[in-house]
């Protein structure tokens, strides 16, 4: 009898835990949607809505816009410029662009490059359509810096670029 009587308990116990386990707290308006977490702090934010292009996260725009018809051609910039090089990629192919910059003290990347999906006029995006690619750049210093852009897989090695872009920056 006590065996019956402790199984049912833990049962009971084990039945009310698992209860609040599947249990979503819905905020209520004017409420904090705040968690706390020990000693770090949790808003309820979609991290979506915190996505920013990286001119904006600088405060600037960026000062020059270029594409691939920049190829082989030397830009003047100033120091401080963000200068913005946007080019036709299609990462569903496994290709991807890749920048080498001539010297860091010159020029320096912002971030990762930005990758724009191709538009579409039904809103769903078109599956194997090249998109474009957007790296963001800073003059930093002064001098002369090349940036060298890669059109290539990331995981060929010892195989030649598919497309290669050069371009030089003077900045004053």
């Amino acid at each position: 009898m006590f065996t019956k009587f402790t199984l049912t308990l833990v049962t009971l116990v084990l039945l009310v835990a698992l209860a609040g386990c599947g249990a979503k707290s819905t905020p209520t308006p004017g409420t904090d949607n705040s968690q706390s977490n020990g000693s770090e702090t949790q808003t309820g934010t979609n991290p979506a809505e915190n996505t920013q292009l990286l001119p904006l996260i600088s405060g600037k725009p960026a000062n020059i816009v270029l594409d691939s018809s920049a190829d082989g051609t030397t830009q003047q910039v100033k120091q401080g410029d963000i200068i913005a090089v946007t080019l036709e990629s299609n990462l569903t192919t496994g290709y991807s662009w890749f920048a080498t910059i001539s010297d860091s003290k010159v020029l320096a990347q912002m971030g990762e490059p930005q990758y724009q999906e191709p538009a579409s006029s039904s809103g769903t995006p078109l599956m194997g359509a090249a998109g474009k690619q957007t790296f963001f750049l800073q003059a930093t210093g002064t001098g002369t810096a090349s940036v060298t852009l890669e059109y290539k897989r990331s995981f060929e090695e010892n195989v030649t670029p598919e497309k290669t872009i050069t371009i030089t920056l003077e900045v004053k």
